[in-house]
């Protein structure tokens, strides 16, 4: 069984249709973060917005320190509701600061005894951005694959 979540209905319908022409099923259902969804996971794959954006524009805007707000409560709530053996792929961006991953940093402090792979994918993403105020002391953005596996 696939379920598609998302906060944003129209994501949501866009997922009925793109899985319905693909001729694949799959339940959309709304929801912030998992709260609206029961049961455990095999696997959750996310792409949550990870920048800071001023207007706060739901689509683009991730909170927090330099936009990982909402991949760290991602991370929390599928750690809860993994199923033993289960995996999050969490695809997010990342503000390297003095060549540091602030990002990675507080990932892996959640992830417990959980197994967990951690890979950039492209070293500079979004470089505009660092002439923004949100992203002053930043070297830049990359974009990160953050794979965490609950143990059995």
């Amino acid at each position: 069984q696939v379920l598609g979540v998302d906060i944003n209905a129209r994501a949501l319908q866009l997922t009925r249709v793109n899985a319905a022409l693909a001729g694949v099923p799959v339940d959309a259902a709304g929801s912030d973060l998992l709260s609206g969804v029961p049961g455990a996971f095999d696997l959750i794959v996310s792409n949550p917005p990870y920048l800071v954006d001023p207007a706060a524009r739901a689509y683009r805007h991730g909170g927090g320190d330099l936009g990982a707000g909402l991949s760290l409560a991602i991370l929390e709530a599928s750690l809860d509701r993994l199923a033993p053996g289960g995996t999050l792929v969490l695809y997010t961006g990342a503000a390297i600061v003095n060549g540091i991953d602030p990002f990675k940093v507080a990932a892996l402090a959640r992830c417990g005894g959980a197994e967990w792979t951690y890979a950039e994918v492209d070293p500079d993403v979004f470089g505009e951005e660092l002439e923004a105020g949100a992203y002053s002391a930043a070297d830049r953005i990359a974009a990160v694959v953050l794979t965490v596996t609950k143990q059995e």
